[in-house]
């Protein structure tokens, strides 16, 4: 049970688990940051898309309502015109205070005739002014019929330089055919200033055909010009699902969200943008920060592993270590006496199974305390090694090779019955005579004696196994130096 638990814990600890968690881990974080950034800028949007449409429903009220006074004060005095078709509105006292009951109520608004030929005249002004000659505008070749509108482009009045949007409207007059209310721009733009996105919002009144009639902030280029960069949806713009987002196309237009309307009981268009930047800031500013959060958490996590793996390479480097101290003898490299009685008795539990035969070869050198005592320890030393090097090589790769004692070494022989370990006993034999260790008393050679003996069906454990071994390595050794004997 304590071996299955440290087996579990080693896996957990391995540095192959240490990795993959922590790739897991960062691929998991990124990837939720990654879906949050998403999520975020789609949200930000969707709320840009919201304030954007309250905006142009809020603007589109306040031209309706500007609109709808300007068309009021016109059927108004059409009326009068065409009820009083005798009476001069030039010099009629009812018609001038009808006009400045007006100017009085709305000050952004004034009233105009316009004659036959063209000529616009200001009534109030004493005398009547005439003011100059619009034959050639928008608004006096088409204004159309009866009860119908026409919104002319913005016109700059001579007199002041004042900024003006006509709206014309024709009535059964001959000499005033056309009535025309002005509506002052300079007086109507700071109402969308106040209303427009900041910073780098735009608000912009369209005519049904694309004609710019007022903008803020206050562009005076763009008015009466058709709009450009902007593909609208037909003659009449309708209300998006979504707010458009118009790509950077020229040095002088900035990307934007814009939501647009359209009034139904005016040919006008307005649209209410939002500088793309602008409206991302926020977002891009928390974006920023989660992103040098998930940076601080992936610097460290990062250090913290590496750390792990490396005081993971330097326990297994030294459970390596402590694992060949425990299993193999430190002079001559083959297996320690515990790993060697060990893998036998391993062994011994399948030898009369399914498993084939199994040998056992117990070899003492000749002499190896002379060896010791005449030249010396490390002449002794080498002399282990040397016959620990030429056994080996007399061995098959499954085989195994451990040193029990001083100068006494045992062979284990996997799927080898008696008659093949002779065999391997005999090359033993003939590689141990070719060891020659010189020093400086002569050439040191040695022999060995050898007793071998196979696993049976009675032997339960190594002891019963070694206990034939020694019998047979007794009986060479009775015989003399470099015998052979087999229990």
């Amino acid at each position: 049970m304590v071996k299955a638990t440290s087996k579990h814990l080693e896996e957990w600890a391995s540095p192959r688990t240490v990795i993959v968690f922590s790739l897991l881990f960062v691929v998991a974080l990124w990837a939720a940051v990654s879906f949050w950034i998403v999520v975020a800028r789609d949200e930000r949007i969707a709320t840009t898309r919201e304030s954007l449409q309250q905006m142009n429903h809020a603007v589109e009220d306040q031209t309706r309502r500007q609109f709808r006074l300007a068309n009021v004060i016109l059927a108004v005095c059409a009326g009068w015109l065409e009820a009083n078709p005798d009476r001069d509105p030039r010099s009629d006292p009812g018609f001038r205070r009808l006009l400045d009951d007006f100017r009085d109520r709305t000050a952004a608004i004034d009233v105009r005739l316009v004659t036959a030929d063209g000529t616009e005249i200001d009534v109030l002004s004493d005398p009547p002014e005439r003011l100059e000659k619009v034959a050639d505008s928008d608004y006096f070749r088409g204004t159309p019929g009866r009860d119908g509108l026409f919104i002319g482009a913005p016109t700059r009045r001579q007199a002041d330089d004042h900024l003006e949007l006509p709206i014309a409207r024709r009535v059964l007059a001959q000499a005033f055919p056309i009535l025309v209310a002005v509506i002052d721009l300079g007086k109507l733009t700071p109402v969308y200033e106040k209303q427009r996105p900041k910073p780098g919002g735009v608000i912009t009144l369209l005519r049904s055909d694309g004609t710019v009639l007022a903008t803020a902030p206050d562009n005076p280029q763009l008015l009466g010009q058709p709009i450009t960069g902007v593909t609208l949806p037909g003659a009449q713009l309708t209300p998006p699902v979504q707010p458009l987002v118009f790509e950077e196309t020229t040095a002088r237009q900035r990307r934007q969200f814009t939501s647009y309307s359209t009034l139904p009981d005016f040919p006008l268009s307005v649209m209410v943008s939002a500088d793309y930047d602008a409206a991302l800031a926020p977002w891009l500013k928390q974006t920023l920060w989660v992103i040098v959060l998930a940076i601080g958490v992936t610097l460290p996590l990062a250090v913290v592993s590496l750390r792990s793996l490396r005081l993971l390479r330097a326990l297994a480097n030294q459970d390596a270590e402590l694992h060949y101290l425990a299993t193999t003898d430190r002079l001559t490299g083959v297996s320690s006496r515990q790993h060697f009685v060990a893998a036998v008795e391993e062994r011994l539990q399948g030898a009369n199974g399914e498993q084939g035969p199994l040998s056992i070869l117990l070899v003492d050198i000749d002499f190896f305390t002379r060896i010791n005592d005449g030249y010396g320890h490390a002449v002794g030393d080498r002399a282990l090694v040397s016959f620990a090097e030429a056994a080996t090589a007399c061995l098959r790769g499954a085989d195994m090779i451990g040193r029990l004692g001083a100068g006494e070494f045992a062979m284990l022989l996997l799927d080898t019955d008696i008659s093949a370990a002779i065999v391997v006993a005999e090359r033993i034999r003939t590689a141990t005579a070719g060891i020659a260790i010189p020093t400086d008393n002569g050439t040191v050679q040695f022999t060995v004696s050898i007793g071998a003996s196979q696993a049976c069906a009675t032997d339960q454990s190594f002891d019963d196994l070694l206990k034939r071994s020694v019998e047979a390595l007794q009986t060479a050794r009775i015989g003399g130096p470099g015998q052979l004997a087999v229990v």
